[in-house]
């Protein structure tokens, strides 16, 4: 099946080649114009390729690129609740490294090195906040060949967003919707199985196949330490 990306790539070869041949042809201004367009084509083109890659990376999947146990809108809906989930975190870290160090060094006349100290306590800031906003999991209990995954704890994050996320990472090892039957996570630190979530419990419980609660709600927090396992 032709993939959007490869009529992106034919489209762009295409429209290189003849202008380089007809540039190579030609004289005069009209040499200059090609050539300034072979030039800048292909920048403009990567711009907007990238543009979409960051905002609607769904489109440059062909139908048949997405996985076929699942409903496309459905697999869309995740990816683009992933990409937000990052976005929102990133945006809180930054906000909240700015509201803590900003009024110090504004409230001060700042020397080169203490202008150097302010960067670096702001580095270490926003490493500290993004740290404390990353669930790290451990997978190596569905294959051995994953270590660890680290997941982006946003302000809102839900179980359903949680699941599809990691659901995403596992895929060949697991199917859709099996979470509870066939695969679960262990809360290691408090030594149970964490059952009581996913689609499964929330058509049992909630009448929806999504749960929608909170994940601080459900006792996952960033120190929480979670191992994926299969059900033998």
């Amino acid at each position: 099946m032709v993939n959007p990306l490869w009529i992106i790539s034919l489209f762009l070869g295409l429209s290189e080649t003849t202008a380089g041949v007809v540039a190579a042809l030609a004289s005069g201004w009209v040499q200059g114009a090609l050539t300034l367009f072979a030039i800048v084509f292909p920048l403009l083109v990567s711009g907007a390729f990238f543009t979409v890659l960051w905002r609607k990376p769904e489109v440059l999947y062909a139908p048949g690129d997405f996985p076929e146990h699942v409903p496309v809108g459905t697999y869309v809906d995740g990816m683009r609740r992933g990409s937000r989930g990052q976005v929102e975190l990133l945006e809180e870290v930054v906000r909240e490294t700015l509201e803590s160090v900003l009024p110090s060094f504004l409230s001060s006349k700042a020397t080169p090195a203490e202008a150097m100290q302010l960067v670096n306590e702001a580095i270490e800031s926003a490493h500290d906040g993004i740290a404390s906003r990353v669930l790290t999991i451990d997978l190596s209990g569905v294959d051995q060949s994953f270590l660890q995954a680290q997941f982006p704890l946003f302000e809102g994050a839900t179980v359903s967003d949680f699941l599809d996320r990691l659901w995403a990472m596992l895929r060949d090892h697991v199917k859709p919707y099996t979470y509870g039957t066939h695969w679960v996570l262990i809360d290691r630190k408090g030594g149970h199985v964490l059952r009581d979530i996913g689609t499964q419990w929330a058509k049992n419980n909630l009448g929806s196949a999504d749960d929608e609660r909170l994940l601080k709600d459900v006792g996952i927090h960033a120190n929480s330490d979670l191992a994926a396992v299969l059900l033998r």
